[in-house]
Formats: structure tokens, sequence, C-alpha cells
């Protein structure tokens, strides 16, 4: 081995690493529904041509002097003995049945990867006759959702003929995304995040988060999903996005907050706080964003009652807005920088950081995680010869989640609840009150197409 092959963590994969023994596996555990049957050695194939390619598919993590880093393993005849291991042929579950592919999906993604020792991700293949599916979990120290989203792009164009183009390691750090040029700038930049930190403490003083937790619990155990396909069409929801004045990740945002808030009508106080993911490839220094690898950052915007939908709307377009601006001034500059150095705590003390914060309920109160990864059709080649029927993305955190996408003029939704806090009945009132904003959203939907989405909700 070479040092080249040798990768630090960023401050994202300290996190992971450090939170995995009491958080659970951090995996991303997608579900790929193919259209047509696809031949289980063509699916054995591209998966091993796809860790040849991605040299952070074959990582291991590894400790190196006082910190932990990713070696990158040589593609060579060990790789293909931990490649027999990770990739599995499951012919007894049902791939045409969506219930069947949920509870499989329930129970694989409390299933611990070996990053010490064995690749950092899994495959499950579920051969059919007309609808295979496709297991592909990949842990988070690998890439984020971006990157995951590369790799399914490289798998169905493999599975339609063309060859996977090879990826390069990118350098893991985030903070030339964040940094000030100047060391003059700092004092703005500091104040301005200051003042925007102090403005939600205001709004989040004396409110009362609203989550769907009913117990509390002083540690983490294991997670669970439910499918739910939103009673809209994308396209549907991008006229309605339109008509608002908004983006359809806003709006969507504006729907899960009045659903939320409609959980704890009697509650004057009601607030509810949604974390949002941000992209920082969009703000590295012109030509030097990196491609693959985890690069994501995170804000929470707060919502309260309403006059109506387009009120809630211009509320949070407005925090959007403003948190967007801060990563364009760089007003993040101080708290990611603080991140970067909690990895010199070491391994052991930044998880007792984890645990105690859990144990003692330290952690700000949120409503949810709304991660969009928006229309994923693009994942389709052109002239595919197989093609994405579903998808449902997923992925372990340590507070209630949605994972949605489109795909195919329908829109998916993921729900990752934690089993220590949050039981499945709550998780179905959310659900519930959820399709209820949405068909006010939509008055004007034709009764026969009401009827099917109440089918397919209650059968997810």
């Amino acid at each position: 081995m070479t040092a080249s092959k040798l990768i630090p963590l960023n401050r994202s994969e300290h996190l992971y690493w450090a939170a995995e023994g009491y958080l659970g596996p951090i995996n991303q555990a997608y579900i790929l529904c193919f259209d047509r049957p696809v031949d289980t050695e063509l699916i054995r194939q591209t998966l091993r041509e796809l860790v040849s390619a991605y040299p952070r598919m074959r990582g291991i993590i590894e400790l190196t002097g006082l910190h932990f880093q990713l070696r990158i393993l040589d593609d060579d005849l060990y790789v293909d003995q931990l490649f027999a291991d990770t990739f599995r042929v499951l012919p007894h579950i049902d791939a045409s049945s969506r219930p069947a592919l949920a509870a499989f999906h329930n129970e694989f993604i409390n299933e611990p990867i070996s990053l010490e020792r064995g690749l950092p991700w899994r495959a499950r293949f579920i051969p059919h006759p007309t609808r295979p599916a496709l297991m592909f979990s990949v842990h988070h120290i690998v890439g984020d959702g971006r990157s995951m989203v590369q790799m399914l792009s490289a798998i169905m164009a493999r599975l339609s003929g063309q060859p996977i183009t090879p990826c390069k390691i990118d350098s893991p750090s985030m903070l030339p995304a964040v940094m000030l040029q100047k060391w003059w700038q700092w004092p703005a930049s500091i104040a301005r995040w200051w003042r925007l930190s102090q403005a939600e403490a205001t709004m989040r003083k004396g409110m009362h988060i609203v989550t769907l937790a009913r117990r509390k619990s002083p540690r983490y155990t294991t997670s669970a999903i439910r499918y739910h396909e939103l009673p809209c069409s994308a396209d549907a929801m991008k006229a309605q996005a339109k008509a608002h004045g908004t983006t359809v990740n806003t709006l969507l945002a504006a729907l899960v907050a009045n659903a939320f808030l409609a959980m704890a009508a009697d509650d004057p106080k009601a607030m509810a706080a949604i974390r949002l993911s941000v992209d920082l490839r969009r703000y590295y220094p012109k030509g030097t964003a990196p491609e693959f690898g985890n690069y994501v950052h995170s804000f929470t915007v707060l919502a309260q009652r309403q006059a109506n939908l387009q009120a809630q709307v211009n509320a949070l377009e407005a925090q959007v807005k403003e948190h967007l601006l801060g990563y364009e001034r760089r007003d993040y500059a101080l708290p990611v920088l603080l991140y970067e150095c909690l990895p010199w705590l070491g391994r052991a003390l930044f998880g007792r950081l984890i645990v105690r914060s859990k144990a003692k309920g330290k952690l700000p109160p949120l409503s949810c995680h709304l991660s969009n990864l928006g229309p994923a059709d693009a994942i389709n080649p052109p002239n595919a010869q197989v093609r994405l029927a579903e998808l449902w993305p997923m992925t372990i955190n340590p507070v209630f989640m949605l994972g949605a996408l489109s795909l195919n003029g329908r829109q998916f939704l993921t729900l990752i609840s934690q089993n220590d806090e949050i039981p499945q009945e709550a998780v179905a009132a959310f659900q519930a009150e959820l399709d209820r904003q949405f068909h006010a959203l939509m008055p004007a939907r034709p009764q026969a197409q009401h009827t099917t989405d109440t089918h397919m909700a209650k059968a997810c």
C-alpha cells in the first residue's frame, strides 16, 4: 500500500465513525425496483465493476497514528474475496410485492457493516421474472446522497450496456466551501452567523417543538421504515410550487410543517423544526468542486401556524433564502471549523459526547430531517434497456427522517423512525395527516384518482 491510498476523514465522516457503535449502522440502504427481468450475473458483474471504478467502495477504516483514515484497497484477489461476502442473492422474497420489500428493507437496515475488515457496502439481489429488485446499502462514510445517485446512475447505465466511468479520489475537506479568503472578513462573518443563531433561539423561546416521540430513551436502539407514495403526481407538485411562487422542496417542507402543527392542534405554542440538507459543492471556488464523497451541511427552519399555506410557504422561503445567503457569504466558517477540530478528541471521547448528549437530552429538539433527492428520472439512461420502476431511499438518522424523491411522475417518500422513542402508531398518524395536507392542496382532484391514491397509501 502506498501513502496516496490513505484518505483522511472529514468532519462528517469522523462523526459517522464515532457514532457508529452507538447510533447503529449509518448506512444508506436503497431499494431499486426494476421494470423488467435482469440477469443475476449481470448484476454481479456490474457491482464488481463499480467497486473497481469507485475507489471509496473498496475502502476500509484504519487507525493511523492518532486518527482513523480510509485506506483504499488494491483491486485484486482480496477484494474479490470481500466482494463474494458482500453480494448475496435472495430468491425467497417476492420482489413484486411492495409490502414484502418493505418488510425486508425494515430488517436489513439494522444489520451492521464491518468497516475495518470488509467492504463498506452490501448488496442483496432479489430475482423475479418481471420485477426484480436490488438492495444497495452503502455506509455513509463512502459518500453522501449525491454520491449515491451518481453510483445508481452508473449501475443503471451499465445494465444497459454502457461502461462505468472511473471516479477519481477527491480531497475530503469541506473547508474550501466555507472558509474566508481574507483574515479581516472573519469578524463580520462571525457576527452574521451569531445573529442568525440568536434569531433562531429567539423564535424557539417559549415554543413547543412538535415531534413524534412518545417516550424518552437514554440510548439509541434500532430504526424502522415505512414506504409511502404521496397522493400527488410530480407534475402536479411542480405546478403547485409554481403557483405558490416557490420550489418543490420548500412547498414540501411547508406541507410537512403543517402536518406536524395539525398534530398539536390544541397547543397555541406549537412549532415545527425541520432540518434541511444543503450540498456544499456549489460553494467551492470555481473549478475545484469535488465529485464524490461527503460534502453536505444542514440548517433548520422553524414553522409556526400561519393563516394559510401560502403564508407558511412565504415564511419558510424567507428562512431558506437567509440560510443559503449565509453559505454564499461564508457565514458558516466558524461552526464548520469548530466541527473540524472535534476529531482531535479521538473516537472514544467523540462517541462519549454523542452518548451523553442523548442520555441527558441536550440535543436540540427537531420535528424531522427532510432530505429531498428531487427528480430521479435522470438515473435511467437514454434508450435504457432496464429502467427503475421504483426507488426507496433510506439512511439511519438520530431524528425522524423523510427521504423524498420523484420518479416516473410519482413521488416516493420513505419515513424513517427510531424505535426507542417513536412508536409506529405515531408515524402512521403523521403519514395520514400529511396525506390530508396534500388532499387540501389539490381539492379539484378527480374522485377516481383519489380512490387510487387512498388504496396505495393503505398498501404502503
